[in-house]
């Protein structure tokens, strides 16, 4: 049976385990509860799954047996914790909920979460730890690389490149074509309708830069 523990106990943290336990109906997969990096900040049970402790946890434990996912929201936070899982030598769980629609000529990474009434349509790559949530549309031959967070909502058509940790906002869309460069952030609602760079906001229909950052930021 695989054992899945979920890093991160916040409301995404939540809604991962309700995937993760729904697609467990049926199927060889446990979820044994949420580490955090400060258990006392937390109730000792969350959506009624324990809180197992902090990292120190896996010490006791078997890791070749237990697969992990960081569910957390912010692309930066859960590179973070990615990292550290992958140097502590943990294996690495998906997510992807009963209620979405994934082609079967889509590939996905490891460590990816896909939430109900979404659509991963063809040839589409949803890289490494990539969100893709709730009624989000992703359309033929997109790709999403590593870190990628598409929020609630967002529309991509076909052929566009989201790359690595780009945050795109609730209700935002682009277009056709288009390319978004890594670790930029497309505000709430926002349209795109040309290429943007790296480390950029943007915001606006059509969405404009209005603050390129450093890369460290």
């Amino acid at each position: 049976m695989k054992r899945i523990v979920i890093i991160g106990a916040g409301g995404h943290g939540r809604e991962v385990a309700e995937i993760l336990r729904y697609q467990s109906k049926g199927s060889e997969v446990s979820v044994l509860g949420f580490i955090v990096d400060e258990p006392g900040q937390h109730q000792e049970v969350i959506s009624d799954l324990p809180l197992l402790g902090d990292w120190s946890w896996f010490d006791g434990v078997d890791r070749k047996d237990i697969a992990v996912i960081c569910a957390l929201g912010l692309p930066s936070v859960r590179k973070r914790l990615v990292e550290r899982a992958v140097s502590a030598g943990l294996s690495f769980a998906d997510a992807v909920s009963a209620l979405a629609y994934v082609s079967p000529d889509a590939k996905l990474g490891k460590g990816v979460m896909i939430f109900p009434n979404t659509v991963v349509s063809t040839n589409t790559l949803i890289d490494d730890h990539a969100i893709i949530n709730v009624g989000a549309t992703i359309s033929h031959d997109t790709r999403i690389d590593r870190y990628g967070t598409i929020n609630p909502g967002v529309h991509l058509a076909g052929n566009v490149t989201i790359r690595e940790g780009c945050y795109l906002g609730i209700g935002s869309s682009v277009i056709h074509g288009v390319s978004i460069g890594p670790w930029s952030v497309i505000g709430a609602g926002a349209v795109v309708t040309q290429d943007l760079p790296d480390h950029v906001t943007a915001v606006g229909v059509p969405a404009r830069v209005i603050k390129t950052r450093k890369q460290d930021e």
